[in-house]
């Protein structure tokens, strides 16, 4: 991402800050996410362990809203 050369320039523009790709999750699936969300203004999470929606322990899913548990 490269920063915008017109003004209003980005009052929080981070220069080398941003991903260049978005990384998999700790299981090597993709990141799920929404925008807007439905739990905040915009939403990622995994499937856990098994990739599928739902499940209990490692499978279950987990997302930027658990952050706090």
């Amino acid at each position: 991402m490269q920063k915008p050369t017109a003004a209003p320039e980005p009052k929080n523009w981070k220069p080398g800050g941003y991903l260049e790709r978005l990384p998999k999750d700790p299981w090597g699936n993709a990141y799920q996410y929404a925008n807007p969300g439905t739990h905040g203004e915009i939403d990622i999470w995994s499937f856990g362990a098994d990739g599928e929606p739902g499940g209990e322990g490692n499978d279950a899913d987990i997302g930027n809203w658990d952050s706090g548990k």
